[in-house]
């Protein structure tokens, strides 16, 4: 018989028809959420129902999709849940990250592909750091600047473990081993090491990881603009308008240091971070050296299209923040899209002001940029040219 349940996240509650592996689940995982029986005549959020040997989880008006298993599925709905809490709310922004306490720092990991930041987290809490959030960290910018938002849920590794983790870590997996179905683990850590759910902590610094096989450790400076690019791509909270988001993040980037973090040994990183957190962290990151952290592709990539005919001028309710390597962000207030460009896109933004035949145009960029070939000018001219016009932030004439 379906049950519905409600959680302190959302204002409508979970059913669960033949469900209740996932449900038992979610209360091991989580903490502060508040799971409670609530009547059947409530109007659910969705619903999460068995099918076979997996579950369904269905949400109005969303794709419906299938998990194979209950631990995968109450993953599935802590990452859904923590989203729609941050989705109608636009004093939040939320990041695709991880964050821990650590000797009174609060640090944050910004994902980037498979560089080990849940491995990372779950190593500093068997050391005693206290976990802030491990996948999704909301931030609270209601007070101008942004605090981070205690998530109350366990961290979770990728299983079988790589070798490279190490014996001491994989026996500390297993010692905290929580629910687990061969591809997901949740780690049952002392309460202690989870921050309470809710609690608001402000970011000390971003860093950014890069874990490489003999990869010597270091820390290593990021810009602020560096930074901002990557912050852009992993947060998905965006109920505010999009000027209002590009503002919170670039004070974010300016408020926060931001450092690269290359290792191979967890240890090591583990030692480095030890050692961070005793230091005054805006004089540590003056002294290092500048890193360029992985950066997803920028959104508008060269499309391999040919030069339009005619002249073509911008458009739209765009709000411009210059960078100081001479790129540029772009917020659309209109369709609500937050653009990175590098030097030779802001100096096409700032070209097509007025009406421009872009045959014309690659003429002037080349003699303003020598050191670029032509054919990149071109390419790179089509592709921003195209995905302008897609945006209805450039029309022709």
């Amino acid at each position: 018989m379906p049950v519905n349940h409600s959680c302190a996240l959302v204002d409508r509650p979970v059913r669960f028809a033949d469900a209740e592996p996932v449900l038992a689940i979610l209360k091991r995982v989580t903490s502060g959420w508040s799971w409670t029986a609530v009547s059947d005549g409530c109007d659910p959020l969705l619903e999460v129902r068995r099918h076979g040997a997996g579950f369904v989880i269905d949400e109005p008006d969303r794709r419906a999709f299938t998990e194979a298993s209950a631990v995968s599925a109450a993953c599935s709905l802590v990452a859904i849940l923590l989203n729609r809490m941050v989705e109608p709310d636009p004093s939040m922004l939320c990041l695709h990250a991880g964050a821990v306490s650590l000797a009174g720092r609060n640090f944050v990991f910004p994902s980037t592909h498979r560089a080990g930041k849940s491995t990372l987290t779950a190593a500093l809490a068997f050391a005693g750091a206290q976990i802030v959030a491990d996948d999704i960290v909301p931030v609270d910018c209601r007070d101008g600047v942004g605090a981070l938002v205690a998530s109350g849920v366990a961290p979770r590794l990728r299983v079988p473990l790589p070798r490279a983790l190490g014996r001491r870590f994989a026996f500390r997996a297993w010692r905290h081993k929580g629910p687990d179905d061969g591809h997901y683990r949740y780690l049952a850590l002392p309460r202690s090491s989870l921050a309470r759910f809710g609690e608001r902590r402000d970011a000390s610094a971003f860093v950014f990881l890069e874990r490489a096989g003999g990869a010597r450790p270091e820390l290593l400076s990021v810009l602020p603009e560096q930074a901002m690019k990557i912050l852009l791509v992993q947060n998905f909270g965006n109920a505010a308008p999009s000027d209002i988001v590009l503002a919170r993040i670039e004070r974010l980037a300016l408020q926060c240091p931001s450092l690269l973090l290359r290792y191979d040994r967890l240890s090591d990183a583990c030692a480095l971070l030890k050692e961070l957190a005793a230091v005054d962290l805006a004089s540590a990151h003056a002294t290092l050296r500048c890193g360029v952290p992985s950066i997803a592709p920028a959104e508008f990539a060269s499309a391999p299209a040919p030069l339009p005919a005619g002249r073509i001028v911008r458009s739209g309710d765009v709000v411009l923040r210059s960078t100081a390597d001479g790129g540029a962000f772009l917020a659309d207030r209109t369709g609500g899209g937050i653009f990175a460009l590098d030097a030779l896109g802001a100096a096409i933004w700032d070209a097509l002001a007025a009406p421009v035949a872009p045959l014309d145009l690659a003429d002037e960029l080349a003699e303003t940029y020598p050191q670029i070939e032509r054919t990149r000018i071109e390419a790179d001219l089509a592709g921003l040219i195209s995905r302008l016009m897609e945006k209805g932030l450039a029309r022709p004439l």
